[in-house]
């Protein structure tokens, strides 16, 4: 076993840990990043079949207008230059169609917008959507990462607050209409937690990104990583893929490293981006106090997804996914419920690849990929899984049946066209278990729920730290965020913070 020093070691390459390895870095840090996947990326990764290119996890995120956090931290790391911002379409990114009615709700990326639209369907419910805008634009006047002017530590300190109003408690307070509820709630879906589990500040803090801009991405998320990967063998950071950590070695109290199948690397310093429910089982019995071990262990997971990779042979045949996304969704808070009949399930059409085209490669195949997503309970699929990770008989007519009944579905909702769509391949919540880590295939990773903790950067072990979508926020902007607060606890937050939003 050959053995290895280092500053930091940060276990796992998704947009958090390649976020606080470029942060630490810049800063003179000596850094290896450990992947136990073959490829680095986590859920930004993309994969190609039938010769079009499929986005596992990023579709659109806020945050990328300029001046906007993403934009800053970007142009801060040097990841800026490899990146191209796509908007998504001014008349509304986002089109709402409800089951068993014809309205049909636009989302728009400004307030104002937002505001026209929402009240010229629903007029009656004026004072409840001004209410609700305004209560989302109050929340985040107070968060730094929409407000570059703020400090962190404050905000840190009262994120997450036992006090915070249930989302959908909120909402329905001042809204009557089942349908406009659900449209108001439906960003939930971007965290993954049920409205009534969700907190008006975890939910506000999501949405606004997006009242303020949606944006694709030239190459999808992958584009992404590439950039980061470009900018962190720059500065001399080490890869390793394909190599999962055995265990975090913890010598007195403190971190010392981590131990390989075939390698020991030496840190003072080791942070993990992973499920935080996996961290108890990489460090010795009676690292963590017993308390801390359980509520980690117990965690609940966000929901999970059906997936279907798919090719539209006629593309132009649903023009409106050029730039936005199709939505099919049931009125009222229920809209996460997977348990309820195929033709009645919640679903999400979307075609990244038409937005971040780039037919100078060559790769104008993409117009050609569709993605359809559902809500998937993990109970769906469970009886599949067997114990060395294969799958029990009867998996791949369940997911050839389901994947028919949501393209009938889609075709239902937005038109015959969708019926030529050829699924590809499809996304289970085993198979997000699997590439994701997720114990019952959560896509957000840990709930940000009113009823469960939420994991700290910091740990009671001296230079243990926790990163990753369990730690803050969820989604791209959010589990880039945990990067930047992870940094800062070992580098000094308010400092760490200070160099970011200089470059705004």
């Amino acid at each position: 076993m050959s053995l290895n020093k280092t500053d930091v070691i940060v276990i796992g390459s998704g947009i958090s840990g390649l976020t606080v390895a470029g942060l630490l870095a810049k800063k003179g840090r000596k850094v290896v990043i450990v992947e136990q996947n073959r490829k680095p990326g986590g859920a930004l990764r993309r994969f190609k079949r039938g010769g079009i290119p499929f986005d596992i996890g990023f579709h659109y995120t806020g945050g990328l207008g300029k001046g906007q956090i993403l934009d800053v931290l970007w142009k801060y790391l040097g990841v800026g230059p490899g990146i191209t911002p796509v908007p998504m379409h001014p008349d509304g990114y986002d089109f709402f169609k409800f089951h068993d009615s014809d309205t049909e709700v636009k989302v728009h990326y400004s307030y104002e917008r937002a505001r026209e639209q929402l009240c010229s369907i629903f007029p009656h419910e004026t004072a409840g959507i001004e209410a609700y805008l305004g209560s989302i634009r109050n929340i985040c006047r107070n968060i730094p990462f929409y407000n570059l002017d703020l400090p962190l530590s404050p905000f840190l300190r009262d994120f997450f607050s036992a006090k915070d109003q249930p989302l959908a408690e909120a909402i329905a307070a001042g809204i009557n209409d089942p349908r406009l509820q659900a449209v108001l709630a439906a960003p939930a879906l971007l965290y993954g937690v049920p409205p009534e589990k969700a907190g008006m500040t975890m939910h506000a803090a999501v949405a606004h990104s997006y009242y303020q801009g949606a944006w694709g991405i030239q190459g999808g998320g992958q584009a992404v990583v590439e950039g980061f990967l470009k900018i962190l063998a720059g500065k001399g950071v080490e890869l390793l893929t394909g190599q999962g950590v055995d265990r975090i070695e913890i010598s007195g109290g403190c971190v010392d490293g981590v131990t390989l199948a075939n390698r020991r690397i030496t840190a003072k310093q080791v942070i993990y981006t992973g499920h935080p429910t996996h961290l108890p089982d990489l460090v010795a019995h009676g690292s963590f106090r017993p308390a801390f071990r359980h509520r980690v262990k117990e965690l609940e997971d966000t929901i999970s997804m059906f997936i279907v990779f798919g090719r539209m042979s006629r593309p132009s045949a649903l023009s409106r996914l050029d730039r936005a996304n199709l939505y099919s969704i049931g009125q009222g808070f229920g809209f996460m419920d997977s348990s309820t009949a195929a033709r009645s399930r919640s679903f999400l059409m979307t075609a990244p690849g038409r937005r971040d085209m780039d037919k100078t490669k060559g790769e104008d195949k993409g117009a050609e990929g569709v993605i359809l997503m559902r809500p998937a309970d993990w109970q769906e699929t469970s009886r599949f899984s067997k114990k060395d990770g294969g799958r029990e008989a009867g998996y791949q007519e369940w997911k050839t049946a389901a994947a028919e009944n949501l393209i009938k579905s889609a075709a239902a909702n937005f038109g015959d066209a969708c019926l030529d769509i050829e699924p590809l391949a499809t996304g289970t919540p085993l198979t997000f278990r699997d590439e994701l880590g997720s114990p019952a295939g959560g896509i957000y990773g840990v709930q940000h729920n009113l009823q469960q903790f939420v994991a700290r950067a910091r740990t009671k072990v001296q230079g243990l730290y926790l990163s990753g979508q369990g730690t803050l926020m969820t989604g791209l902007l959010g589990a880039s965020m945990a990067g930047l607060v992870t940094a800062g606890e070992i580098m000094g937050l308010e400092e760490t913070w200070d160099g970011v939003r200089k470059c705004h």
